[in-house]
């Protein structure tokens, strides 16, 4: 089964990853993160994928317009 590439979901965990390993890091003494700087990051993140993913949906919207087009003429 072939599955379409979803950039949203890639930014997202790449983003969930990222903030793991800033607290990760913390925990173990590595860095001095201040508490509000992964609590930023979330809902900023989130934003930021959802815009991706509209704009993904867009771009699928606009290529199947267009292959239905070309097909009729």
């Amino acid at each position: 089964m072939r599955h379409r590439f979803e950039p949203a979901r890639l930014l997202l965990g790449l983003l969930m990853l990222g903030v793991a390993v800033v607290a990760l890091v913390q925990a173990h003494g590595g860095w001095d993160v201040p508490a509000w700087a992964p609590a930023a990051m979330v809902p900023a993140g989130v934003v930021l994928v959802g815009v991706l993913g509209g704009v993904a949906r867009l771009a699928r919207r606009a290529v199947r317009a267009r292959r239905g087009s070309g097909d009729e003429g």
